[in-house]
């Protein structure tokens, strides 16, 4: 029996790169809502110190 297929070929397993754009568009997603739920406090705190010592900042004339 020799068929060729013509045309598209049978669905199977998706490529690589499809499957990896599908894991991080659901990742991107899933991230959004959980921020969008929860709303989290995303801000750093002020820096101080360096090494343990308290540096002075050049004061602005």
């Amino acid at each position: 029996m020799n068929h060729k297929f013509r045309g598209r070929q049978p669905t199977g397993t998706p490529s690589l790169a499809w499957s990896s754009v599908v894991v991080v568009a659901s990742l991107l997603a899933g991230a959004s809502v959980v921020h969008n739920i929860f709303k989290p406090d995303l801000t750093l705190p002020p820096v101080d110190s360096v090494d343990g010592v308290k540096q002075e900042q050049p004061k602005k004339e």
